[in-house]
């Protein structure tokens, strides 16, 4: 009746992570040039666990690792967020993804044109906005002050009938969240006066 002592050995063992619930980003659109924060929510809890961010594909092309990352994509791209163990479990969970739009600023226009630069008072001419712009939402404004100062309308091919001569500035301007304006364009639009008919006539006695 008797027993020996015991010899122990311990077993570790592993977790392997669990699918993440979501990937999001502090701002879902931006303006090329500016970055956002990718979050991978929920899952995980494995043991020795990394987040990684790849595009293209999940497990795709590395894009950065870790949570709370950022990122300045040059235009429209789709992250895909996962947990990935080392060994012995040497695991990977399912991907979470979240696509960023990336919004274009507007290029500088090469010139403005009118349909005609000289005109008489009472009439009208176009203004025209040449080459440039490809930005998203972009919208053209015209200006008779200064570049963005004294708007006189928007649009291409914009009607006009100033009664003295006066110098138009046209420019591309894009809203949130690029909040861009490109450098102006002028043309100056001369106006003559309508001529007026002096008759002068000497008294006349019948």
């Amino acid at each position: 009746n008797f027993n020996s002592a015991c010899a122990s050995v311990t077993i570790t063992v592993n977790q392997q992570s669990a699918n993440p619930t979501s990937a999001t980003a502090s701002a879902s659109t931006i303006c090329n040039g500016q970055n956002t924060i990718l979050t991978l929510n929920g899952g995980g809890g494995g043991t020795g666990e990394t987040i990684q961010w790849y595009t293209g594909s999940c497990g795709g092309t590395p894009a950065g690792s870790g949570n709370n990352l950022s990122v300045s994509p040059t235009s429209t791209t789709t992250y895909y967020g996962r947990y990935e163990d080392g060994a012995p479990c040497s695991f990977n969970s399912a991907c979470a993804q979240v696509t960023i739009t990336v919004n274009q600023k507007s290029a500088n226009p090469t010139s403005a044109t009118a349909s005609s630069t000289t005109i008489c008072n009472g009439q009208s001419t176009i203004l025209t906005l040449v080459g440039g712009g490809g930005g998203n939402g972009e919208v053209i404004k015209w200006y008779s002050t200064s570049c963005g100062v004294g708007l006189v309308g928007s649009g291409n091919n914009l009607s006009v009938s100033p009664t003295s001569t006066t110098t138009y500035y046209g420019r591309y301007e894009n809203g949130a969240p690029c909040n861009f304006a490109t450098a102006c364009k002028s043309v100056t639009i001369i106006v003559n006066a309508r001529p007026t008919a002096n008759i002068n006539s000497p008294d006349i006695s019948i």
